[in-house]
């Protein structure tokens, strides 16, 4: 008695068919058309595709469907001993590598999540940092004074407690004020949006206006 497989290869050969021309006809992949024509059913996904693609490959190759899945089912839903072959099917994987990807999506979830509330604490908790660029300690210039420097993008630059400026989105600010004659310190503080501060002080000596 010819099996499943032989029986569709033989006309599929007899239609000068290629599996991969049937392929193309049934919409089945050509390596599963390959495996029923082998009868190595235990490579396809269950024994539901199994029945199913043989009725396709049936209808498209003009044999019965029902006779053909009556062989399959003689053949290996009730084998007989020592004989045929049972149906494996990957019902067993499709659960674990469903959940395996459920878990690692999660843990990316997971890192992301914590490395922005790092991130976040680490805005919280840290004061701007603060360059001065200009004056430097201990100069000696002529009033107004041009006071430069870098700071964090979304602080705001405070100077002797009474003049504040806005650094650009690079963090440089650049601001002129005047000063008495004589020596003076610059308290030059930044504050970002979090209250967080950063000051330095720059002793200077201004001799005129």
């Amino acid at each position: 008695m010819k099996t499943v497989g032989q029986i569709l290869k033989k006309a599929r050969l007899e239609k000068n068919y290629s599996i991969d021309q049937l392929s193309s006809l049934t919409k089945i992949d050509g390596k599963y058309i390959q495996s029923i024509e082998e009868d190595r059913y235990d490579q396809l996904p269950s024994e539901t595709f199994a029945k199913g693609f043989i009725r396709n490959l049936s209808l498209r190759l003009e044999r019965n469907p029902d006779d053909l899945v009556a062989i399959f089912r003689r053949d290996f839903k009730i084998p007989t001993p020592g004989q045929g072959k049972i149906l494996r099917t990957h019902h067993h994987f499709i659960p674990t590598s469903f959940f395996t990807s459920q878990v690692a999506l999660f843990s990316l979830g997971i890192i992301v999540f914590v490395g922005y509330l790092i991130f976040q604490f680490r805005a919280i908790l840290t004061p701007p940092r603060l360059e001065i660029l200009r004056p430097i300690s201990g100069s000696v210039l002529v009033s107004p004074v041009d006071i430069e420097g870098n700071t964090s993008p979304d602080s705001t630059v405070t100077i002797n407690q009474d003049t504040t400026t806005k650094p650009d989105p690079s963090g440089h600010f650049l601001t002129r004020i005047n000063l008495p004659v004589g020596d003076t310190n610059l308290e030059i503080k930044s504050t970002n949006r979090f209250s967080r501060t950063s000051t330095q002080t720059i002793p200077i000596t201004v001799v005129s206006q």
